[in-house]
C-alpha cells in the first residue's frame, strides 16, 4: 500500500507540471504577441462611408494603429460604429495585419426643423434628430419646409420606390423642397435646385428629376422653371411668371389674350369718342376747332367755362360759346 501511494503522488505531480508548463507557455506567447508589433493593426480601411470621414468612424470605433487586431472583439467595434445616426449597418473584415470597416449609410433625402431641433428624413421614412456635432452633414441634403408628417412619409416612399433614379447625386442637386398648390393640382412640389432653377412636379412624377442634368445643356438663362409631366414622359420649360399666380400655362395665355383684347377695345372706344367730340365741336370765326381739353376753367363771376388761350366763354348747359365785348360790356354769341 505504501508503494502504490508514492506512485500515485508521483504521477499526480507530473500532470501538474505538464499543465503548469502549458499555462506558462501560453502566457509567455500571449505576452510576446501583446508586446510585439505584429499584434498591432498595420492597415485600417473604411469603405462605404460618404457622410462620415474615415477619422470620424475610427474615432467612434476606438480603433487605430495601436489596436491589437486579434485581441479586440469585433462586435464591440461594430456596435460602436452603429451608434452614428446615419449608419445603417457595419461589417468588419480582418486578415493578417489589415482591418477593414465596411459601412452602409442610410439614404437621407432632406432635413427639416421642428421645435427648434434639426431632423433628417431617410428614404425609409425615419426621422432622426441631428446633434450639433453632426450639423455639418445637412449641407448634403435639401431643406424640407412646410410639410406635415403624412406628407413627409409620402415623399420618403417615393425615394424608396425609385432609389435608383433618386440617387444621392440627384438629392445633392436640390436645395429646398416645399409644397406647392396650383389651380389644377393642389399637391405639387416646388423644388429649388442648387443652381437657382425651379422644378414643379407631383409626387408621382418626382423620379423624373433624374433627367435634370441632361436637361441643363438645353436650358438658357437663369431662374428657369421646369414642370415634370409623368403622363406624357416630358419635362417642359416654362416662364416662371406663369406659375407665380398658381395658374397653368393655357389659362395664363388665355387671360393674356383676353386682357389684350380689352385694351384694344378700350383704345378703339377712346379714339371713336375723341373723334365724335371733335366732330361735334363748333368752329370759331377763324375756322379752328375749339379744344375743350385745353385750358378751360370755371369763371367764378359768370359761372361759365373760360379759355384764356381762345378768349372764349362756354355754357355747358346750352352748348353756346360767347366772347366778351368790352364796348357793350356784354357777351356776343360766337357762331
Amino acid at each position: 500500500m505504501v508503494k502504490k501511494t508514492k506512485r500515485f503522488k508521483f504521477q499526480f505531480g507530473l500532470k501538474a507540471c505538464y499543465v503548469l508548463s502549458a499555462i506558462i507557455f501560453l502566457l509567455s506567447s500571449f505576452l510576446v504577441y501583446f508586446f510585439s508589433n505584429d499584434s498591432k493593426v498595420k492597415v485600417i480601411a473604411c469603405t462605404g462611408n460618404y457622410y462620415y470621414s474615415d477619422q470620424e468612424i475610427l474615432r467612434t470605433a476606438h480603433v487605430g494603429t495601436q489596436t491589437r487586431l486579434w485581441l479586440t472583439p469585433m462586435f464591440m467595434v461594430s456596435d460602436a460604429v452603429e451608434t452614428l445616426p446615419l449608419i445603417d449597418s457595419v461589417q468588419i473584415h480582418r486578415s493578417g495585419g489589415k482591418l477593414e470597416i465596411d459601412v452602409q449609410e442610410k439614404t437621407v433625402i432632406g432635413y427639416y426643423v421642428q421645435d427648434d431641433s434639426n431632423y433628417v428624413l431617410t428614404s425609409k421614412g425615419e426621422s432622426l434628430k441631428i446633434n450639433e456635432e453632426d450639423l455639418m452633414q445637412i449641407v448634403h441634403f435639401p431643406l424640407l419646409s412646410g410639410f406635415d408628417e403624412k406628407q413627409l412619409k409620402n415623399i420618403a416612399r417615393q425615394f424608396q420606390e425609385h432609389k435608383k433614379e433618386l440617387s444621392r447625386d440627384v438629392i445633392e442637386k436640390m436645395a429646398e423642397i416645399i409644397p406647392y398648390e396650383s389651380s389644377y393640382d393642389k399637391n405639387m412640389l416646388q423644388i429649388t435646385m442648387q443652381d437657382g432653377n425651379k422644378v414643379y412636379t407631383t409626387l408621382e412624377s418626382l423620379y423624373m428629376i433624374t433627367n435634370y442634368s441632361s436637361m441643363l445643356n438645353q436650358l438658357e438663362g437663369k431662374n428657369v422653371c421646369l414642370v415634370l409631366d409623368k403622363d406624357n414622359s416630358a419635362i417642359e420649360k416654362i416662364n416662371c411668371d406663369q406659375l407665380s399666380g398658381n395658374k397653368p400655362k393655357e389659362e395664363t395665355e388665355k387671360e393674356s389674350e383676353e386682357e389684350q383684347e380689352k385694351q384694344d377695345t378700350s383704345q378703339k372706344e377712346d379714339t371713336e369718342e375723341t373723334t365724335s367730340q371733335q366732330e361735334e365741336q363748333p368752329e370759331t370765326e377763324t375756322g379752328n376747332y375749339i379744344d375743350k381739353a385745353s385750358d378751360w376753367q370755371t369763371d367764378p363771376n359768370f359761372g361759365l367755362q373760360y379759355s384764356a388761350s381762345l378768349n372764349l366763354y362756354y355754357d355747358p348747359g346750352t352748348g353756346t360759346y360767347y366772347q366778351w365785348n368790352d364796348t357793350t360790356l356784354s357777351f356776343d354769341v360766337v357762331n
